[in-house]
């Protein structure tokens, strides 16, 4: 990707007309008018582009092969993210193909334009030369169905508020395919063998989203916490204590807890990692380095890196795409049990969680209860529960036949906590749960959600068009 781009995506404009308009004098009449409206059309339709993304690339109407051609050359060499196809009017077929051969390998988008929203009550027939769009999309169906090319679409006038929308999702979507091409995922202490579905092809995760794999042993995590200067460590406990209430957690506990989650900052920073999964049950984890790190590091914040547990990379991918559309913290949770009388889930992992997730009622500094009893030390835990608010959870999930990106929306319901220790949330689904975890069952996943505010679906079925990605969404019924 050329780094023309950054913020909001690059996308070029390949705007359709036939040759055949020109080629029966009908752009060149006295009057001017058809040739005058195609320029305005054309115009307002690269502007609102220009609103919905970074920048846009406008090669002018295409209706040549060899223009076809030059407008793929140039939106190759301005590194754009996407293609957006419109046929502005009837248009043919060849100049099309060229297109799409120019620009093989990056996302399309056909955006089913109509000029005003509505007909004029009578038409000239320079008027339906002008709403004839149409029938270049219908024509144009036929090449890309040829081509097994199934394209994402809008439809709308330029003016069209629901179109903008759309649009401006698509923009978050580009972007988030942006942000992964590239990106180093770090997984620490290998896989989590009792956990098969949690396993990551890192061929699969490089061909789809251009993500690299980096292996870190335990021995190599145990080395990156004893180099953390031991100043630096009680610096960051000080302001742990200054920050938020510790319950039965003792000093050196804490001390080492600090350390141990310091320590994966140094990790990002040396290997410009992404996202981190961690085999926390990792017993030669726990042997080297004391304690698991289950607080959060203070500069992954800024950097906007995903973290997530029980070595499920793909999982933890879901996660940044989500931080990713909300431009938020998210939450690495599982589901772990229901309410059918209340129709709740009860949600939430250990592991390292942005603190700015927590509901009114904070957060409080607790032992590690899951392996209080079997380290030498108790560790150190983040207890809260996730704020109110609409949210909507999602599981990113190899089924080794390709990836599917699973959702459903609703609200977090925020306190009071109703879980001891962990980080939690209280998941009210907008489906019914006896309803919901049958169809999450038949599915096939892994306990693994993300929890992100908002209600983002339609944005992460927007990144999975463009990403080769299957999406469902559970929704109400």
């Amino acid at each position: 990707m050329s780094a023309s781009f950054t913020g909001s995506a690059g996308i070029g404009l390949a705007s359709l007309c036939a040759q055949w308009f020109s080629e029966v004098g009908l752009q060149q009449e006295e009057d001017g008018r058809l040739a005058a409206m195609l320029a305005q059309d054309h115009q307002r339709t690269a502007s609102l582009l220009r609103t919905c993304f970074g920048k846009v690339v406008d090669p002018g109407l295409i209706s040549t092969i060899g223009q076809a051609e030059q407008a793929g050359a140039a939106f190759r060499q301005a590194g754009v993210d996407a293609v957006v196809l419109v046929h502005l009017v009837w248009s043919e077929d060849q100049p099309l193909i060229a297109l799409l051969e120019s620009i093989a390998g990056l996302p399309l988008l056909l955006w089913n334009r109509h000029p005003t929203g509505s007909l004029p009550s009578y038409l000239t027939t320079d008027d339906l030369f002008r709403f004839s769009g149409t029938v270049g999309a219908l024509q144009g169906s036929a090449v890309l169905q040829e081509r097994g090319l199934r394209v994402p679409i809008v439809s709308g006038f330029p003016e069209d508020p629901d179109l903008v929308g759309q649009l401006r999702q698509y923009d978050i979507a580009l972007r988030l395919r942006r942000r992964l091409r590239g990106l180093t995922a770090g997984r620490i202490a290998g896989t989590c063998e009792i956990m098969t579905g949690t396993r990551v092809d890192e061929r699969a995760l490089a061909q789809c989203f251009g993500v690299r794999l980096q292996e870190i042993s335990a021995s190599q995590y145990a080395q990156a916490c004893a180099s953390v200067e031991d100043e630096r460590a009680q610096a960051f406990a000080d302001e742990i204590r200054r920050r938020y209430p510790v319950v039965g957690v003792s000093q050196e506990s804490l001390f080492v807890a600090c350390r141990n989650t310091l320590a994966l900052d140094d990790l990002i920073a040396q290997h410009g990692l992404g996202l981190v999964a961690i085999q926390d049950l990792d017993e030669d984890l726990h042997r080297l380095s004391g304690v698991r790190p289950c607080l959060y590091p203070p500069e992954a914040a800024s950097l906007a890196v995903a973290f997530g547990m029980e070595s499920d990379v793909n999982a933890t991918l879901g996660l940044l795409a989500a931080m990713e559309c909300t431009g938020s913290p998210c939450m690495y949770t599982e589901i772990f049990t229901f309410d059918p009388s209340d129709n709740l889930l009860l949600m939430g992992h250990a592991g390292l969680h942005d603190p700015r997730l927590a509901s009114d009622e904070g957060v409080t500094i607790v032992p590690d209860y899951e392996y209080r009893h079997a380290d030498a030390l108790e560790g150190a835990w983040q207890e809260f529960v996730l704020r109110p608010g609409p949210v909507t959870c999602l599981s990113l999930y190899d089924t080794r036949a390709g990836y599917r990106l699973t959702a459903f929306e609703g609200e977090s319901l925020g306190g009071p906590k109703r879980l001891q220790g962990f980080a939690h949330a209280l998941v009210r689904p907008d489906r019914d749960v006896s309803l919901l975890l049958p169809e999450l069952l038949s599915l096939g996943l892994t306990q693994h959600f993300a929890i992100a505010p908002g209600r983002v679906a339609s944005v992460l079925e927007k990144w999975c068009q463009l990403s080769g990605i299957e999406f469902v969404q559970l929704e109400v019924r």
